[in-house]
């Protein structure tokens, strides 16, 4: 198994130079075919809500119009010359940026993206990684800051003996294979060690079958619900696979209340499966 077709999503109004470098890095290693994909939402809700005027639209609608452009020289600067293909999809148009990049993302075996900057939430130009995942059917590579590369180094798999943590773990095989130690996490008390360790070694047998050389990690609950990210870090680790919980209508996450921060952090890359 490996990713045959990456798309990667590009946030407008955000910088791209990262996100970019790790793409052209996923390209070479599996010698995938890249999608490129840039949108925004019509500007219709801010007239609607009595929040403009032609004037500002119009302003608004070249100022978008100006990032996809800058969008799409990073793209072709970046991965423009790969040996195994690029193309380039943008609409400006779409009702939904996460519908619009999901549906894009039926030729893909991975979507990449990373965490918009900042606690607002621009309807024209931002993408929720959450409704994302309810929509694609397609596991989600979060890349994190400039200054935390994803280097292969250790990767974090989260697990629960859910169905969202095998579809990611699954999903992530191509990831795992590539990175130098792989640590198998779960989170229980005293009282279910014998299972939760059962459980674990059956996974690590499973990544072993699979090319994957991994440790069992079992960690006591402290004071309330795991926080991967905080695991991560003591960990030294700069991937984290998780699976992602939830449901469109409250679009609430549960991984120990966690997965929305995975999503939303920039210390450590972040492979999310619903």
């Amino acid at each position: 198994m490996r990713y045959h077709t990456i798309l990667v999503h590009l946030q407008l109004g955000q910088p791209h130079a990262a996100l970019l470098h790790l793409a052209a890095r996923l390209a070479d290693r599996f010698g995938a075919h890249i999608i490129g994909v840039a949108a925004s939402a019509p500007l219709q809700a801010l007239i609607a809500e009595g929040c403009g005027n032609g004037a500002l639209v119009e302003d608004e609608i070249d100022e978008l119009q100006r990032e996809m452009a800058v969008a799409k020289a990073a793209f072709d600067a970046a991965l423009g010359h790969r040996a195994h293909g690029v193309s380039w999809l943008a609409s400006s148009t779409c009702a939904s940026i996460a519908d619009f990049v999901a549906e894009a993302a039926r030729g893909a075996d991975l979507i990449l993206t990373d965490a918009a900057p900042g606690s607002g939430f621009d309807m024209q130009r931002q993408m929720q990684v959450s409704e994302l995942l309810l929509r694609a059917g397609r596991p989600v590579l979060i890349a994190p800051a400039p200054a935390s590369p994803l280097l292969f180094m250790h990767a974090l798999v989260a697990w629960d003996d859910g169905r969202e943590c095998r579809r990611a773990i699954t999903d992530a095989l191509p990831l795992l294979r590539e990175a130098a130690r792989v640590s198998v996490v779960q989170v229980a008390p005293d009282c279910e060690h014998g299972v939760v360790s059962a459980q674990l070694d059956a996974v690590i047998a499973w990544l072993q079958a699979h090319g994957v050389g991994a440790q069992p990690l079992l960690l006591p609950p402290v004071g309330g619900p795991p926080l991967l990210g905080e695991i991560a870090r003591h960990q030294a680790c700069d991937l984290v696979v998780a699976g992602a919980y939830g449901h469109s209508r409250l679009r609430e996450w549960a991984f120990g209340g966690v997965t929305r921060a995975l999503a939303a952090q920039q210390q450590v890359a972040v492979l999310l499966s619903h």
